[in-house]
């Protein structure tokens, strides 16, 4: 092979940082239509089901993108599927500040649902790419971050954008609703920024461009990026030794129990983290609080998020992620429980609970995102991310229904409880079928096999 000079053009943290914004679009549009729900009831006279089942008609969508994005990454390539969804999912965001009915504004959600779903895959896989060895882990929560720094955006916006629930009622019984959630919206147009920093400056996966014959050109990326290439080698060979790639590789019997797993704890991390984002605000005011303070809620849940999205990472690279799993679990069910008694607890009381639901949940979901990564070769790595992910959406899509159906907030939070009973369960019996398989084959909780190893170790096996 031939070697030429190659100007560097930046390191995997600039890739880190795209792929953190991208994730903050994400965390943007979950919590924009929690923030705005009171807002959209009174604009559009419609009760609480009709938009669970608009936001429920989103996230299918988005499972959709998922579902045919993975696939499609691992086909033509990490940047295009990021480049061209953030393009779309800001564009039909922002588009919903001019929706004059409820149809259009659903229609909107439901295209942007889409393109975002298209996103996702790829950043975790290209982020996954772009570690450095050893570093996997942080670097994917470092990238989830993003999320909940996409949900403290939006919630310090609605803060300062929208009115009262009192505000409301007064508007209402005047006969002139308030509009200030368009606003919201048209923040969202903002990550239209992205797009041509991410033309110019978005590199491929020299992972996948290594496991798809292109050597010279992902040699190109290593070198201009400063890409360890032991890592990619490492990326390669497991490749090579997988065989087949895409939904065959994860359905195959090596891969296919662990697959279906995962699939259901992320469902119940799905469920955990759109229902209670959804409904929140709402669920305070009914249990007696009032102003603001459902919102408040709603901003100590995503601060929680951030520390532990990054609190677990750490501690998941030195070989801990399905330990650390189970406890944010168990942490999940006692806070929902707390939350439920709202009444008793108080304000603070609230606070802190919602603090610790975002820190569990969030931290927990990031955490599953890193494993699947890391579990599955980059011939597979999208599809992986795609199916796992993109199936376990019907969580997010029975997450705001249960919300609904539940006529006491008290009994849809204990709903939520149970579930994160559930997956503390689900991982517990990952655990005992990693135990069990021994060393052999794929591992889901361990130090990133990478680490420390050279180019010339990985090729020698």
């Amino acid at each position: 092979m031939t070697t030429t000079a190659t100007t560097r053009k930046g390191g995997p943290g600039f890739v880190l940082a795209l792929c953190f914004f991208a994730m903050l679009g994400d965390g943007f549009d979950l919590t924009i239509y929690g923030s705005t729900l009171p807002s959209l009831m009174h604009q559009f006279g419609t009760d609480k089901q009709t938009l669970a089942n608009i936001h429920s008609a989103t996230l299918a969508a988005m499972m959709v993108g998922f579902i045919l994005a993975g696939p499609i990454a691992d086909r033509i390539g990490r940047r295009l599927p990021i480049i061209v969804g953030t393009l779309l999912f800001s564009l039909f965001n922002g588009a919903c500040l001019f929706a004059d009915s409820l149809g259009t504004f659903g229609t909107f959600r439901i295209l942007s649902g889409i393109f975002l779903g298209t996103v996702v895959p790829s950043v975790i896989a290209l982020v996954a790419e772009f570690a450095p060895a050893g570093k996997r882990q942080v670097f994917n929560g470092i990238a989830m971050i993003g999320y909940p720094v996409g949900g403290i955006l939006v919630t310090a916006i609605s803060l300062t954008v929208l009115p009262t629930a009192a505000e409301l009622t007064a508007a209402a019984e005047a006969g002139s609703p308030l509009e200030n959630w368009r606003l919201v919206y048209g923040f969202a147009a903002i990550f239209l920024v992205l797009v041509p920093i991410m033309i110019w400056r978005l590199p491929e996966s020299p992972g996948y461009l290594m496991a798809t014959g292109r050597e010279e050109e992902s040699l190109v990326v290593i070198r201009e990026w400063g890409v360890d290439p032991g890592v990619v080698y490492a990326d390669k060979k497991a490749a090579d030794d997988a065989g087949a790639g895409g939904y065959r590789l994860l359905l195959s019997n090596r891969y296919v129990v662990a697959t279906i797993i995962f699939t259901l704890v992320v469902f119940c991390q799905q469920v955990l983290t759109y229902g209670p984002n959804t409904w929140l605000p709402a669920m305070t005011a009914a249990m007696g609080f009032a102003g603001m303070q459902g919102t408040w809620a709603l901003l100590c849940m995503s601060f929680g998020s951030v520390v532990g999205t990054y609190i677990g990472a750490r501690i998941a690279d030195k070989g801990g992620a399905t330990r650390t799993i189970i406890p944010y679990f168990v942490l999940c069910a006692i806070s929902l429980t707390a939350l439920a008694y709202g009444e008793a607890i108080g304000a603070v009381g609230i606070f802190v609970a919602a603090f610790l639901t975002g820190f569990s949940v969030t931290g927990s979901t990031a955490l599953m995102y890193g494993i699947i990564a890391a579990y599955y070769p980059v011939s597979s790595r999208g599809s992986a991310v795609g199916f796992c992910v993109g199936i376990a959406r019907c969580g997010g899509i029975l997450g705001p229904q249960i919300g609904a159906v539940f006529v006491s907030p008290r009994a849809g939070l204990l709903a939520f409880m149970v579930l994160a009973i559930l997956g503390a369960a689900l991982v517990a019996v990952l655990r005992a079928y990693q135990s069990r398989r021994g060393s052999d084959g794929p591992q889901v909780d361990g130090i990133d096999p990478r680490a420390a190893k050279t180019e010339s170790e990985v090729v020698a096996g």
